[in-house]
């Protein structure tokens, strides 16, 4: 946050491009222009400042500040066309010139949340609260810190803990969460095209971080081929709500698992060089609610692939489509794990494919698995394949009809059998 002061217009100026500043920012920096001034009898007054003192059970006086007239804010003047909503919050402003203490400038619209009371209320249950909402959302909560990152407007030198101190970087995000503590990470889309692009990145080494964002408009496209889009080292760990592809050359995943207890959920997978997410050393993991298309562009790779050592993953209620293989399952020690519900079609390879001593994989509850090439292969350990949604073709029962053995229907008892013997019965009483 860059404020600057015009002594000869009497401004307090908010640079671009900031949109919000609050009271307390105000009265920091106006204070350290104060302390800075020589002389100081030079200049008046700048402002005055009351509230923040102590009521108890976690209630404090809410803070007001008055500027001296002619002093006013100012949000520096854009260039249009458009114009910028700007904001002012976190307590009450007032005074300032003929009792306005906001300054208009060129193509910008400014917006002050004053305290209808003159409390600030900090409940002592805050921390119940969030367990509360948090135990809502069914798995992965997220009860720690919460960070705010910001690509477009964030500053690395913020703090995170707001949406107008978000920072700008994951380097930056990284280094402020904390293994073990459930943090929360908001990946917000402030680009005025409504696309905010990300072109680092991500390698996630700290257990139990949630990353939340608000789907299509916040995506990950790095433009060098480096690394994976997104390399999960933890465990229970959370993406949801990210759109994301790799680079448009190299053999990069869109996401690469390792560790237990990790959710992808809520996300847009999309042109990716090798899978679109692959998992390697991962048991509970979950695969849920994502899109995930047109991967393996380098020439191999499937919309998801389980490797070594992936044990009762689960993957349900996904679109996958256009890779090479929908979803493959193959390695060593790779059991027990249940696709479900999924639609999975028009891959150039196999649907589904399960590969020798691949073990009691499920795929099973209303799979939608068609326009494959093949739909599914097994090669693997007591595989359990349900009848996909809608049931065989008719070409499929077709076939299966005329490849039913012959001695099948000439046993005695079979409908084969009873109408040879009726119709040597009615030849016979014919010729009597």
């Amino acid at each position: 946050m860059a404020l600057n002061f015009d002594f000869f217009n009497n401004l307090i100026v908010v640079t671009a491009p900031d949109t919000s500043v609050t009271i307390q920012e105000l009265i920091n920096a106006i204070r350290n222009a104060e302390g800075d001034l020589e002389p100081g009898m030079a200049y008046s007054h700048i402002a005055d400042a009351y509230g923040k003192q102590d009521l108890g059970n976690g209630v404090q006086v809410g803070i007001t500040l008055v500027l001296m007239s002619p002093w006013r804010v100012a949000f520096e003047e854009r260039s249009g066309p458009n114009t910028i909503s700007c904001r002012i919050d976190g307590g009450n402003l007032v005074g300032g010139l003929d009792g306005n203490p906001i300054a208009p400038t060129a193509f910008t619209q400014v917006t002050m949340a004053n305290s209808s009371s003159a409390t600030i209320s900090v409940p002592n249950d805050t921390g119940n609260l969030k367990y509360l909402i948090e135990s809502l959302y069914g798995n992965h909560m997220g009860v720690g810190t919460t960070y705010y990152w910001d690509p477009v407007n964030g500053n690395d030198l913020n703090d995170g803990f707001q949406p107008v101190t978000a920072v700008k970087s994951f380097l930056r995000v990284d280094q402020l969460i904390v293994d073990n503590k459930f943090d929360i990470v908001y990946c917000l889309a402030t680009d005025p095209s409504g696309i905010t692009t990300v072109t680092e990145t991500m390698n996630i080494t700290k257990n139990t971080v949630k990353f939340r964002g608000p789907g299509y408009s916040f995506q990950l496209k790095p433009t060098t081929a480096v690394a994976d889009t997104i390399s999960i080292n933890a465990h229970s760990i959370q993406i949801s709500g990210l759109y994301i592809e790799t680079a448009a050359t190299g053999t990069q995943n869109g996401i690469s698992i390792n560790g237990n207890n990790n959710q992808i959920k809520d996300c847009w997978i999309k042109n990716c060089r090798g899978n679109g997410i692959t998992m390697t050393t991962s048991t509970m993991g979950k695969i849920n609610n994502c899109v995930i298309e047109n991967c393996g562009l380098s020439g191999e790779g499937d919309g998801i692939k389980l490797t070594n050592s992936t044990i009762q993953n689960s993957i349900f209620k996904n679109v996958i489509t256009s890779n090479v293989n929908g979803i493959s399952f193959g390695g060593t020690a790779v059991a027990d794990n249940v696709v479900e519900n999924n639609l999975i079609y028009k891959n150039s390879g196999t649907g589904v494919n399960i590969a020798a001593n691949v073990a009691r994989t499920t795929v099973r509850g209303a799979n939608t698995i068609v326009g494959n090439s093949p739909n599914t292969t097994d090669l693997g350990v007591d595989t359990y394949i349900e009848t996909p949604a809608g049931g065989a073709s008719s070409s499929e029962i077709a076939d299966a009809v005329w490849d039913e053995l012959v001695s099948s229907h000439t046993i005695s008892g079979s409908t084969g059998k009873t109408l040879k013997d009726a119709k040597s019965k009615a030849t016979l009483a014919s010729l009597k």
